[in-house]
């Protein structure tokens, strides 16, 4: 564009959210994604990376870096855009905690509040529930990904919502392909390869120390679709849960 030197200051607009790069109830010493509006390489370092690759290319920076909104009458020289099915495919089939985080903020960002909070998130999510005709204050929605120790959720809740998403063909031809494939792909690569489930099952994975859950669809050996949704909690050793879990599923689908 012709650009050779840049006086005065870079601005990284956040203002999209919230600036809390933790969720509550996120343990301060695990592996977090950092939930920055703008990420590089899932941390916080975006705008340090951007000046980086501009010195790269050759352009003076005669600059400093800060925070700041921008102006309503900035041109905007380049987009960057993702589709729902992109992010879907590495969100679930990898059980991508950043980009489950990602998909939580932009549903936050649709009620219009800016900036968005996992509270905004979780009051589209309770709407939801009300509407599934079960009592929204009974559960607890905390953060997008799972990670959070004060999420409160039932296994009846995660059916009824498989059940609604079934129902919905503009909601199920997106979540359908996205879900692992048992003995196939993703987080069940590995997993179920039996006569009867492999190919058979798609189901999405959680685990937190000690709670390990799977749910998703099969197809039963009548032709019948179901939804199902197991909960393991207090388990030591997560190989124990997966291997009640993959029996339940083999049960499922076996005459």
């Amino acid at each position: 564009m012709g650009v050779d030197t840049i006086r005065g200051t870079l601005y990284a607009d956040k203002t999209m959210k919230n600036a809390d790069l933790l969720g509550k109830g996120w343990c301060w010493d695990d592996d977090n994604p950092a939930l920055s509006a703008l990420v590089f390489a899932r941390k916080d370092v975006f705008i340090d990376r951007f000046m980086q690759e501009l010195r790269k290319a050759g352009i003076v920076l005669d600059a400093f870096s800060a925070t700041g909104q921008r102006p309503q009458n900035a041109i905007c020289i380049c987009t960057r855009f993702h589709t729902m099915d992109q992010v879907l495919m590495r969100m679930m089939k990898e059980s991508d905690n950043l980009y489950a985080e990602a998909m939580f903020y932009q549903i936050a960002a649709s009620t219009g509040n800016q900036p968005a909070t996992a509270k905004h998130a979780a009051q589209v999510v309770k709407k939801l529930i009300s509407k599934l005709g079960l009592n929204a204050s009974a559960y607890k929605v905390a953060d997008g990904s799972g990670l959070s120790l004060y999420n409160y959720v039932s296994a009846e809740l995660e059916v009824a919502m498989l059940r609604y998403a079934y129902r919905n063909a503009n909601i199920h031809l997106h979540l359908s392909p996205s879900l692992p494939i048992a003995g196939i792909d993703g987080t069940l690569k590995s997993r179920m390869k039996g006569v009867f489930t492999r190919g058979n099952v798609r189901a999405k994975t959680g685990s937190v120390t000690g709670v390990f859950s799977l749910t998703g669809y099969c197809t039963a050996a009548n032709g019948h679709r179901l939804c199902f949704s197991i909960i393991n909690q207090g388990v030591m050793h997560g190989r124990n849960a997966r291997a009640f879990q993959d029996k339940v599923c083999t049960a499922l689908c076996q005459p």
